[in-house]
Parts: C-alpha cells; sequence; structure tokens
C-alpha cells in the first residue's frame, strides 16, 4: 500500500512537472523527482532495492522523454550509489549528499539535452538545476536531521 501512495505522489509530481512545462519556468525549478526520490531513500530504515529506483525512473521517462534513458539511468545511479553505502553513514554526510545530488542532476541535464528536443532554455536548466536540488536538500537535511539521527 505504501509503494501505491509512492506512484500516486509520482503521477501528481508527474502533473506538476507539466505545469511548469506548459508555463515556461521549468528550467528554473528544481528537479522534483530527484529530490523526492532522495527523500524517500532517507525517510526508510531500510533502503528499497535499485530495481524500484528504475521503476520510478521508467515511469517518468515514459512521461517526459523521447526516450527511456535519462531519468532510469539517474535514478540507477542513485539506487546503486545509496545501496552500496551504509544509509547511516549516508545521512551523517551532508557534502556527501550535495556532491551526489548535484553530479546526479547534471549528468541527468545533459542526457536530456540530447534525448530530447522540445524542451525549451535547457542550457540555463543545466547550471540552476544542480544548484536547485541542492539547496532545496539542504533544508529537507536540516529539517529532518533530528529525526534521522534518532535512528543510530
Amino acid at each position: 500500500m505504501i509503494e501505491l501512495s509512492r506512484f500516486v505522489i509520482i503521477f501528481f509530481l508527474v502533473c506538476l512537472n507539466y505545469i511548469f512545462l506548459f508555463t515556461g519556468i521549468w528550467s528554473w525549478t528544481p528537479d522534483l523527482f530527484i529530490i523526492f526520490v532522495m527523500f524517500l531513500s532517507v525517510q526508510k530504515k531500510h533502503l528499497p532495492n535499485t530495481y524500484l529506483f528504475i521503476t520510478y525512473g521508467f515511469v517518468i521517462d515514459l512521461f517526459f522523454s523521447n526516450q527511456t534513458l535519462p531519468y532510469i539511468l539517474s535514478f540507477f545511479l542513485i539506487g546503486a550509489y545509496l545501496n552500496l553505502s551504509n544509509i547511516k553513514w549516508t545521512q551523517r554526510s551532508l557534502l556527501e549528499q550535495l556532491i551526489m545530488i548535484i553530479l546526479v542532476s547534471l549528468f541527468l541535464n545533459i542526457l536530456l539535452i540530447f534525448t530530447n528536443d522540445y524542451y525549451l532554455d535547457i542550457q540555463s536548466r543545466l547550471i540552476f538545476n544542480p544548484l536547485l536540488n541542492a539547496s532545496i536538500w539542504i533544508l529537507i537535511f536540516m529539517t529532518q536531521r533530528h529525526k534521522w539521527l534518532k535512528n543510530f
């Protein structure tokens, strides 16, 4: 039941992302999907397996990509990194989380440039999106850190 609610949230984010695309502010907004997946991965005591990350990426690619590659590959990298690292160590290390978010956001936006031709002003997204994703993650980390540290 919990996974079903997460897929409902993904579809809500898909609708919100379409609104961002149609209004033209998509290139100036953070990537809601990366923030969502990262937030879900630290809310659970046990990490979901990498296949769930790939499934999330596939669902998003169905709606937003000409090819099913950018989000699948990006979410695979997130899932593989988180499953290879210790979740407690990941929760303590804000710098490593920020580096991962910035690198994955940059990689994802480069893939979107090469696979999609209908996004407007994607070059500015290449610059602003990783920084916005990292700043939102700092806010999430600072507000949720006291809950995470209780798990130790």
